[in-house]
């Protein structure tokens, strides 16, 4: 899996090296909605979440590129009876859970040579999560990495100086292992971006 993680990081940053065209970079606030599976561990939306992302304009309408986010969800259960590997625990659950999706992406850009620029993208790669269930001296935890993909839509509003404002939503979604369920959730990023 290691190799998997190095071989995406050098395919998403790496290729940016040697582009000719545009670059743009952003930092985003995340706020994530579980969904699916992920909302039978934690049901409650997470306002804890950041992103990094650059990419590189192919030509004015087309772009490839890689991310970074960390996302953090926290819900705590009273009196809620559960199973792990034979064993039945009752009591108050303290559920945590961090998913840090990396993904390479390509997206398309509408309205060329406007400052207001909707787009669709596609994201692919891994999504590396921590759950962790605290219960009474008990703590069960599992940290695999899963494969990964967002379909994202946005828009990108950029101003004279290439500088500007991003705001997109991104479903993610990580595939179930042998170790653990799915994960998914709905995120809604707001964020500044540069354009050089």
């Amino acid at each position: 899996m290691k190799k998997i993680f190095i071989i995406i990081i050098f395919a998403a940053f790496g290729s940016m090296a040697f582009a000719q065209e545009t670059s743009m970079w952003s930092l985003t606030y995340n706020m994530s909605i579980p969904m699916g599976e992920t909302a039978d561990f934690i049901g409650k939306t997470s306002f804890r979440g950041i992103a990094v992302e650059g990419r590189q304009f192919i030509d004015n309408n087309f772009s490839l590129g890689g991310s970074v986010g960390w996302n953090t969800f926290y819900e705590k259960k009273d009196k809620l009876t559960t199973e792990y590997e034979n064993i039945t625990f009752t009591g108050t659950h303290y559920r945590y859970l961090n998913a840090f999706p990396i993904f390479v992406n390509a997206a398309y850009y509408l309205n060329e040579g406007s400052y207001i620029r909707p787009y669709v993208a596609a994201n692919v790669g891994l999504i590396v999560t921590e759950y962790r269930n605290d219960v009474g001296l008990y703590t069960i935890q599992e940290k695999p990495a899963k494969f990964g993909f967002g379909p994202e839509v946005g828009v990108l509003i950029e101003t004279e100086s290439g500088t500007g404002f991003t705001l997109n939503c991104k479903y993610n979604m990580g595939t179930k292992t042998s170790e653990t369920k799915a994960f998914s959730s709905l995120g809604i990023n707001v964020g500044f971006i540069w354009v050089y």
